[in-house]
């Protein structure tokens, strides 16, 4: 990619090309934490298209940390229940089965956050408004064309509203452009795994879906073989679509499905007579599985769809997204305010690659499960272990045994290194959580009610509370397990070192002599600096 780096260009520390859920939701989580982005996206508005639904409980832990979870939850609560599936013989027709989504299931032992039901421009649009007001700068209706990196900077060209170019000088690129990300294909980065897992005919409709519904708590639906229709349909039940699957070695799409044949599929999928719908249009498209093989180039870091790709089941795609954005912007902020190295940059794609892989692996299982396929002889993990119970490997890891668990169930974990912070209920009775004490982008060093000499070291090594929080766990909860401590496996006199993104990059199960050597050592690990 080339730019004319002679041109006069503005200066800012990130620039982020896609303002989708996951390039917002980057925007959001710098901005929240004192660093102003740039982000450009070709669209004037979000887009109206049915995409992701559901939000697991660690994506609501990002967003809560920032202060815009509530008002997710708040888009929710104004709208009908739905956190179902059923396999049905149409939707207005009998149901052959029906289940509770895995995402709505009671997690407050786990977290202090429900998943939350909202469709995806619903929560884009809380995200974005939250990054507006955070100081972000959202330049929507605005075409990325073309980069050039540098030693220590990327210049990108940009169309503005108007079509005139302008460039833009970061620190950093965050290519959150989507699946067909120019971006990845301009710096020749491939990909591996499925690009054609199986070929889908989506045609939209709009309907009134509230008598069909009939007050069933349903998110989504599917039709009984021969045809297999996926129903799905907007948090207003005013509009949908349904998909179908078909083989391109014997069906042209562009003839088969003509405006009759779209009126046929839509009818027998809800059992409703054309006269009850209008088709809007319809679209194939390729469902497919890939992660790309490299998370980053120099200054520039891929994240979401532009980095991995996942079929709808599980609904991982948009929640592995925001958890890039959610790690890559953590170690940005400890690097843009000269609190870490920038080699903590390197850990992003070996922490987030992983997880791509197995998210991917996973939504790949269950497509092959769902479709009566055999089922490859890997572990079938829950949802809730895939979207929240990964565990990253850190600096100085030994290299896994072959059975080590790459996920678990979230609350089998206690405080590996590696792993999400456990959620401990505070005192007080005010919903707070061990999560909360990590703030504004800083570390935590966490103890047990008697890990004093932590603390401590803790302030001898930054003693105005920089870039490091500390906090001591009480001897006994109030609610949840009897003893925090044994709950984070430190007992009382030991510690953790918890990351920006809630990770514990570092532990110590009990006191030690050595309390400031070590943490010192495992403070400038965490920091990138211990080389």
């Amino acid at each position: 990619m080339m730019v004319d780096t002679q041109i006069p260009a503005e200066r800012t520390t990130v620039l982020i090309v896609g303002g989708s859920v996951v390039g917002a939701s980057a925007a959001l989580f710098l901005a929240a934490r004192g660093i102003t982005p740039v982000l450009v996206e070709k669209h004037r508005a979000v887009s109206t298209r049915l995409r992701a639904k559901l939000f697991y409980p660690r994506t609501m832990e990002a967003y809560r940390s920032v202060g815009a979870d509530q008002d997710v939850y708040a888009v929710q609560h104004r709208l009908p229940p739905a956190d179902h599936a059923a396999v049905v013989t149409s939707l207005t027709g009998p149901e052959l089965r029906r289940w509770q989504l895995p995402a709505a299931e009671d997690s407050g032992d786990v977290s202090p956050c429900p998943s939350a039901f909202v469709k995806q421009a619903d929560l884009e649009e809380v995200v974005r408004a939250h990054a507006r007001a955070a100081g972000a700068e959202l330049r929507l209706g605005h075409r990325f064309l073309e980069l050039r990196q540098r030693d220590d900077r990327v210049v990108a060209k940009v169309l503005d509203a108007e079509g005139e170019p302008y460039f833009v000088q970061a620190d950093y690129l965050l290519a959150a452009d989507g699946n067909g990300s120019a971006i990845r294909e301009g710096l020749g980065i491939g990909r591996s795994g499925s690009e054609v897992v199986s070929h889908v005919m989506e045609i939209g409709f709009t309907a009134d879906l509230r008598r069909a519904l009939d007050g069933r708590r349903l998110a989504m639906a599917w039709t009984d073989a021969p045809e297999r229709a996926f129903i799905s349909w907007s948090t207003a039940r005013d509009h949908g679509t349904v998909s179908v699957t078909y083989d391109p070695a014997v069906t042209d799409p562009t003839t088969a499905f003509d405006a009759a044949r779209c009126r046929q599929v839509v009818s027998r999928a809800l059992g409703l007579p054309a006269s009850r719908f209008t088709i809007t249009g319809s679209r194939p498209w390729h469902m497919g599985g890939w992660v790309a093989d490299s998370y980053r180039a120099g200054r520039v870091f891929l994240l979401g769809d532009a980095v991995h790709v996942t079929p709808p089941t599980g609904g991982f795609g948009a929640n592995t997204g925001i958890q890039d954005a959610w790690n890559l912007t953590s170690k940005l902020v400890s690097v843009l305010r000269g609190d870490a190295d920038p080699r903590l940059l390197d850990d992003y794609e070996p922490e987030r690659g992983a997880v791509g892989r197995l998210t991917v692996e996973q939504a790949l299982l269950r497509l092959s499960d769902r479709a009566g396929a055999a089922v490859e002889e890997r572990p079938l993990l829950s949802e809730a272990a895939v979207a929240g119970g990964y565990r990253y490997r850190m600096p100085g890891d030994v290299p896994a045994d072959p059975g080590t668990a790459v996920a678990d169930e979230p609350g089998r974990w206690r405080g590996e290194p590696g792993t999400r912070l456990p959620h401990l209920p505070l005192t007080g009775g005010d919903g707070g959580s061990t999560l909360d004490l990590v703030r504004d982008g800083r570390y935590l060093l966490l103890a047990g009610a008697e890990g004093h000499p932590w603390a401590r070291a803790a302030r001898g090594l930054d003693p105005q509370g920089a870039f490091l929080d500390v906090a001591l766990l009480p001897r006994q909860a109030s609610s949840g397990p009897a003893r925090p401590a044994d709950a984070c496996g430190i007992g009382d006199h030991g510690a953790l070192l918890v990351r920006p993104d809630h990770v514990i990059a570092w532990r110590a199960t009990d006191a030690t002599p050595d309390a400031t050597a070590l943490l010192t050592d495992a403070t400038r690990r965490a920091l990138g600096k211990g080389f």
